[in-house]
């Protein structure tokens, strides 16, 4: 018997079955996948969106993503840290209710709503002069240091004009992800900070568990339902976390959900700075 001859026989067989396993690995994923996965149903897609007056930016990327959910819980303000940290504990309490605290000192006030959503004002006189986008931003991040918040865990999301300024919005970021919906949104000009509406989320801890979220092609798919999108382009597509209280028992009284789950999510920007989520329960 030759056995140098069934030997090769027997590796050619066994090449072949892991040819034939591994194509129906592949069967089998792309089965479960479904039509989203194909490029054919990508480019019907693109032009559905088209004929809808939606157009998709070439630089878009359809990958599909995993993520883990965070547990997440809000920003607790206390009256006497802000009074401390805005005013030198100077500030004379307006009124304070179980859900309101309003402190103001001179031409600046500061309304805290629920503990946790934060509006400042300031009556500078408005600058004559233009600064740039970066002298902004750096005003806005020494306004955050100074007042005793972390600056390490945001990033500027969008950018307008204001005045001779700008409205600045920052977003809270996550090992690389954008955090919804947590935001600090400043009015800004060569005079200072006129204006701050905060209301931030801090990372309790990661949830250990992937989530599967829906693929890129099903987030766009949804922009047909949305008549903002009507004429407009998607210039960003990108996994997030979203935190969305009404959808964890809350719709009643959004003021008792302090903490909970965000999920993995996308975030679809638009060309006018307009944004849609589209999370796993959508």
């Amino acid at each position: 018997m030759d056995w140098s001859r069934i030997k090769t026989i027997l590796i050619i067989a066994l090449a072949l079955a892991n040819l034939a396993l591994g194509y129906e690995v592949y069967r089998q994923k792309m089965a479960l996948a479904g039509p989203t996965a194909s490029k054919q149903f990508s480019q019907e897609l693109l032009d559905l969106l088209a004929s809808e007056d939606i157009k998709i930016s070439p630089s878009i990327q359809l990958q599909a993503e995993k993520l883990n959910s965070l547990r997440v819980q809000y920003e607790n303000l206390s009256q006497e840290q802000l009074n401390r940290d805005f005013f030198h504990n100077e500030a004379l309490l307006r009124q304070k209710t179980f859900s309101l605290a309003d402190l103001s000192l001179k031409g600046e006030s500061l309304q805290v709503y629920d503990g946790r959503k934060l509006s400042y004002r300031n009556d500078l006189p408005l600058a004559k002069k233009k600064i740039s986008k970066e002298e902004a931003k750096t005003k806005a991040m020494d306004f955050l240091k100074e007042k005793k918040f972390k600056t390490d865990d945001l990033v500027l999301v969008s950018s307008l004009p204001w005045q001779e300024g700008y409205q600045l919005t920052f977003k809270k970021v996550y090992e690389g992800r954008l955090v919804e919906s947590s935001y600090s949104i400043f009015q800004v000009d060569g005079s200072g900070v006129h204006s701050l509406s905060r209301l931030w989320l801090d990372i309790i801890e990661p949830s250990d568990k992937e989530v599967v979220m829906p693929s890129p092609q099903k987030a766009l798919l949804s922009l047909l339902d949305k008549q903002e999108a009507r004429g407009r382009t998607v210039v960003r597509l990108e996994a997030c976390y979203y935190f969305n209280p009404s959808k964890q028992g809350y719709i009643e009284d959004i003021s008792r959900a302090q903490q909970g789950r965000a999920i993995p999510a996308w975030r679809i920007q638009l060309d006018n700075g307009q944004e849609v989520i589209v999370d796993v329960l959508s």
